[in-house]
């Protein structure tokens, strides 16, 4: 190997060849070119005859040129030019691959498998043997040969991305295993594509690897590093979880997804990397409706499944418990544990029990009343493992507080309305926005009696959670290790209050019950969990691997993701449980650069680029020009004839250059081409009116591009991306439909603005007027839009009427009888007589007030924009309403020709 900087030839010895080339111009210029045939014409010889004749006696320039530079890019071809080659490419030493597959190397295992092919390249050119082993392999006492690379490549593209970290004990047994049986030597080329992350085994497999020869481990580099998600953390808005990664050379932004079992999309959110910062928490609000169909948490755009968070049965409907209170037994309607129960029954798991049972039964929460108040030390770690303890005061806790509270409390309660007061009963104050309680109605008859009260300057405005309208705390919380401390002022009975008696008492506890993080199963009941649904390599449910195993209930909070217990879902009976990944208070930790004997580089660091194969390409294709222009030159090609004169060729044959290295460049690029009406004429396109409103014109775009979608999907159409238009400057008729979104201040038209219009109406186009107010009024007794009034002033707008049940427009592809967007009710007028039209009886215009761009609006993910007045029923009834649109557009009344119905009839009954 030969190198001059960065620039190196394997086969150095070849460049020898460059000395022949002052040999080669002599022989060139010696040779004449080959005789050219001609008709002798006698007359026409003497005529205008030179007075001194020339004869050439060698090669043109040019051409000798030529093919001295033909034979340059053979020589340097033949030296096997190397842009930063290498080092030890010559090496003799056998090449051992270890490879990374498990969860963390999804993002970069292309790279790693681009590098593995590379290696086995080298080591197949040097006639060397290889060998690979997976360090996550499911089959572990797989066979360690050396042996041909081929084979090896082979086995490379079998390998995929495991949903398990790797097991580099095993690897490191498998290696020392073919080092006793094999008789591996310990003069190896060694390469270690990791995933650069710190796992069991990670020691041994050094030691074992050291001996070997020289190791390189290779890392993902900064952008292909892998990213983890922690477990979810309940919040009382929602829920949080923590992205982690290792390697924090770079700022990152991380986009997170919510889905449903279906696989739509309920959340998303995207959270700042910094550099040097290896892990941030994404806060995700979400109702708890919303919440509990969430079935997983995802990474967007770098799937894995340490990138992936599935969710089961306890996060979508808690398990709690109801310590019991034995002295309430004998009056229902007075019990404090009777309102709870009522309570909390329709949307959670309840179970009433003492103490010792409902712990062993793993509830994620703990309710506890005034009578049945323990200072038992287990509830206290409960909380601190991330349980939920909501507490109600009562007599006991006003005279004696202890230390489990989110406040301090004064000893003593405080009375309303007694012959000592004199103050009344107090109504609850308006729920503040950062409350979990926001947002809900207050009835009137929700007053309060009597209170245990907080010692001032301990109620902080983060722990206090609803109000009396003078100020002092009802509900108050706070955090405790890993769970919450919530407690109510006020007794869960009518004692105190009349706040169990409302039905905001059951909303408020299913706004706190929010909060459990709920368990898995009962661990004492009997049985096995088998899996389900599995998680691949790149976090995708998938059907479970041959390798997978059930696994016993009370094993199951010691069960890690591996080959035969791979993350997924779980069942036992009923019951759902989920594996992954990372588990509660995992943590990534990066591969330490200290062990012994191996060096370190990067998968995204410059590799080396070989030339010898482009370079003989082109040679051969300045050969096939060379033998054309020799055949040229000896008149082999009589409709060819080249220009006189060497400089002329030269140009000629530089041009060709020029035009081989040039980007290509489309035909006719003018200006025209680029222009509006090439864009709309060329494909199926919707228009929109710009209004000049930045906020509505994106509107109105994103409702175009998701009714386009929605065409795609349900019809043979296949719209493109929808236009903006402006009516006093663009051409109206390349567009089927125009929705024109009208505001209140909209300014009227010019003339030459109103005649476009009409022409494009007249030769057939439909305009959709959209007030999106859902207060129009357009009859002969009733005033318009002021708007829309200024707009169809100077536009010829036939007679209007609302949409008949039989128009054409209600079943031109769906059957539809009413025609939402974001809001419902509002009238749609259409043109009263469209058979007089000159349009084949179709309406040039329709005008309605629902605002259908909201209804049809997506983002760039696919995912609706805007609420609906309606839900999901309304949308999906915009959607059909924006189908029938566009069939009503581009095909007509169709629909409405029963001419044919007769004989088609006849023909299906034979």
């Amino acid at each position: 190997m030969f190198a001059i900087g960065p620039l190196a030839f394997a086969s150095p010895l070849a460049l020898l060849g460059l000395l022949t080339l002052p040999i080669l111009w002599r022989l060139l210029r010696a040779t004449p070119p080959p005789p050219r045939r001609a008709i002798f014409p006698p007359l026409r010889l003497l005529k205008d005859a030179p007075d001194d004749a020339e004869t050439p006696h060698h090669a043109p320039w040019w051409l000798i040129l030529f093919r001295l530079l033909l034979a340059t890019l053979v020589i340097i071809a033949l030296a096997r030019p190397v842009w930063q080659p290498e080092p030890e490419v010559a090496t003799a030493r056998p090449l051992l691959l270890v490879i990374d597959n498990g969860w963390a190397s999804a993002s970069a295992w292309r790279d790693m498998v681009r590098e593995a092919n590379f290696r086995l390249d080298l080591a197949e050119e040097a006639g060397r043997t290889a060998a690979i082993v997976f360090t996550a392999e499911d089959t572990p006492d797989a066979e360690l040969v050396l042996g041909d690379p081929d084979a090896a490549r082979r086995q490379l593209e079998g390998e995929e991305v495991r949903p398990w970290p790797p097991n580099r004990s095993v690897a490191a047994a498998r290696i020392r295993q073919a080092i006793e049986n094999e008789g591996l030597s310990n003069s190896m080329r060694v390469y270690w594509l990791t995933d650069g992350l710190e796992s069991e085994g990670v020691d041994a497999l050094a030691d074992v690897l050291n001996p070997l020869g020289p190791v390189t481990a290779v890392l993902p580099g900064p952008g292909r590093s892998p990213l983890a998600l922690g477990t979810p953390i309940v919040t009382p808005n929602g829920f949080a979880v923590d992205v982690q990664r290792v390697n924090s050379e770079l700022d990152r932004t991380v986009a997170l997804v919510a889905t449903a079992a279906d696989g739509r999309a309920v959340a998303r959110t995207e959270v700042e990397l910094a550099a040097r910062v290896m892990s941030a928490r994404a806060d995700i609000e979400l109702p708890l409706d919303l919440r509990n169909r969430v079935s997983a948490i995802r990474i967007e755009g770098q799937g894995s499944a340490g990138g992936t968070q599935l969710t089961d049965d306890a996060w979508q409907r808690p398990r709690v418990g109801v310590i019991d209170a034995a002295s309430e037994d004998g009056q229902p309607l007075l019990s404090d544990l009777h309102y709870i129960m009522r309570a909390i029954e329709p949307f959670t798991e309840a179970r009433r029990d003492d103490l010792d049972a409902l712990l062993g039964a793993n509830v994620s929460a703990l309710i506890m009343v005034d009578a049945a108040r323990t200072d038992d030390p287990r509830i206290t770690e409960f909380v601190d493992r991330g349980g939920l303890l909501v507490r109600f005061a009562g007599p006991r806790l006003a005279a004696r507080p202890d230390e489990l509270l989110p406040v301090q409390l004064r000893e003593g309660g405080r009375l309303f309305g007694s012959a000592l007061s004199w103050e009344d009963p107090q109504t609850l104050a308006a729920f503040g926005a950062d409350s979990p309680f926001a947002g809900l109605r207050i009835p009137a008859e929700a007053t309060v009696s009597r209170q245990v009260l907080a010692e001032p300057g301990t109620a902080s405005a983060d722990r206090v959670w609803a109000r009396l309208e003078d100020g002092t705390p009802l509900v108050t919380a706070m955090r405790q290790g890993e769970g919450w401390v919530v407690l109510f002022h006020v007794t869960a009975g009518p004692g105190w209050s009349d706040l169990p008696l409302t039905g905001l008492f059951p909303r408020m506890l299913r706004r706190v019950t929010a909060l459990a993080q709920g368990g898995s199963a009962t661990p004492t009941q009997t049985g096995a969990y088998v899996i389900d649904r599995a998680l691949d390599g790149e976090g995708r449910l998938s059907n479970p691997p041959v390798s997978a195993r059930p696994v016993p209930a009370p094993n199951w909070e010691q069960a890690e993701a591996s080959p035969t217990t791979p993350p997924g879902i779980y069942r036992l009976g009923t019951a759902s449980a989920a594996l992954n990944v990372l588990r509660a208070g995992d943590t990534l930790q990066a591969l330490p650069r200290s062990l012994p004997g191996i060096s370190f580089a990067n998968l995204e660091a410059p590799a080396e680029r070989r030339f010898a194969g482009p370079l003989l390409a082109l040679a051969l294709i300045l050969l096939a020009i060379d033998a054309i222009l020799a055949l040229a030159l000896a008149g082999r090609l009589p409709r060819f004839r080249l220009p006189r004169g060497g400089g002329a060729v030269a140009g000629i044959l530089l041009a060709a250059g020029l035009m081989l290295g040039a980007p290509a460049v489309d035909a006719q690029e003018t200006e025209y081409l680029d222009s509006f009406e090439l864009d709309a004429a060329l494909n199926l396109r919707f228009g929109y009116v710009e209004t000049g409103n930045r906020d509505i014109d994106a509107r109105s775009r994103a409702g175009l591009v998701g009714l386009s979608q929605q065409i795609w999907w349900r019809s043979a159409m296949e719209p493109e991306a929808p236009m903006a238009v402006n009516v006093e400057t663009h051409e109206l008729v390349f567009f089927p439909i125009l929705y024109w979104p009208i505001t209140r201040d909209a300014p009227p038209l010019s003339e030459e603005a109103a005649a476009r219009v009409n022409r494009y109406i007249q030769s057939g186009g439909l305009i959709v007027f959209d007030t999106q107010d859902a207060d129009i009024a357009i009859s002969r007794a009733g005033a318009p839009h002021p708007g829309l009034a200024r707009v169809l002033e100077a536009i010829d707008v036939p007679p209007l009427a609302p949409v008949d049940p039989d128009h054409v427009l209600t079943k031109s592809f769906y059957l539809l009888q009413e025609f939402p967007g974001r809001i419902s009710g509002g009238q749609v007028w259409v043109e009263a007589d469209p058979d007089g039209a000159s349009r084949d009886g179709t309406s040039g215009v329709i005008i309605g007030a629902n605002d259908w761009a909201s209804a049809w609006a997506v983002d760039d993910n696919g995912q609706p924009l805007y609420p609906v007045e309606g839900g999901d029923r309304q949308r999906e009834m915009a959607r059909r309403f924006g189908v029938n649109l566009a069939m009503y557009a581009l095909t007509g009344n169709y629909k409405a020709d029963q001419v044919h119905i007769p004989a088609l009839l006849e023909r299906l009954g034979q």
